[in-house]
């Protein structure tokens, strides 16, 4: 009788054996890429001020920084945010020769600018703070949060259907056999919905320079993602 049990306990082992025999997994990645143009305009003005007293110093960069309020208003554009960030005041040190010597203070602000429309009202803005001030900027372009996410859901269909595709081509010019999803791996391998970079361009405003206004036109930006995807492969 354990002669028999033994007998059947090899026999069923080798028809699993055989099965797992049978059955191959294979990762795959799956990409995608859509490239659109950007759907905002960020303007970065630096402000400083130097001042024998702190409060001469604070007192000069809020007039600076009303100066650009005044322009913005001048624009005439309403769809934007103006928001104020990295406030500093610190002792004016000044470098000469392997010595110091602290030279009053200064005052230092940064002020971003977040123009919905890249086009016309981008255009009114930079011309009014050419019009208006005499200090330079940064002018970057990006997509806006809802933009991004408005493309998560694509661009991950996109993925999966990359790496379904490719585990069939496997599949079929191996002969393979039957493919099904073993398991999916998305979120931690760094995929990410941020653009590629856009240059920034610095320009150097003066209220007495007298210029054309400027053409603007953004370059399309990169939104990709990725996913791995686990197959297995059963012949019959």
């Amino acid at each position: 009788m354990k002669s028999i049990l033994a007998i059947v306990c090899l026999v069923v082992g080798i028809q699993m054996f055989s099965v797992a025999q049978e059955t191959t997994k294979i990762s795959v990645e799956g990409n995608s890429e859509i490239k659109i143009l950007p759907d905002e305009a960020l303007i970065n003005v630096s402000l400083k001020e130097k001042a024998l007293k702190t409060a001469s110093a604070t007192e000069g960069l809020n007039q600076k920084a009303a100066e650009v309020t005044k322009a913005l208003e001048k624009s005439g554009v309403k769809n934007y945010e103006l928001k104020a960030d990295n406030y500093f005041v610190n002792i004016n040190r000044v470098y000469t020769k392997g010595t110091s010597k602290d030279s009053g203070y200064v005052a230092s602000q940064n002020l971003r600018i977040l123009v919905k429309d890249t086009a016309q009202e981008l255009v009114k803005i930079m011309q009014a703070l050419h019009d208006t001030i005499d200090m330079g900027f940064q002018l970057s372009f990006q997509l806006s949060d809802s933009k991004r996410k408005e493309y998560q859901e694509e661009l991950l269909r996109m993925a999966l259907q990359d790496a379904k595709s490719k585990a069939m081509l496997i599949a079929n010019t191996l002969e393979l056999g039957d493919i099904a999803v073993h398991q999916v791996i998305y979120g931690s391998g760094g995929n990410s919905f941020q653009p590629k970079g856009y240059r920034n361009e610095a320009m150097m405003l003066s209220a007495d320079n007298q210029r054309t206004a400027p053409t603007i036109q953004p370059d399309e930006q990169t939104l990709s993602d990725q996913v791995k995807v686990i197959f297995t492969f059963t012949k019959e």
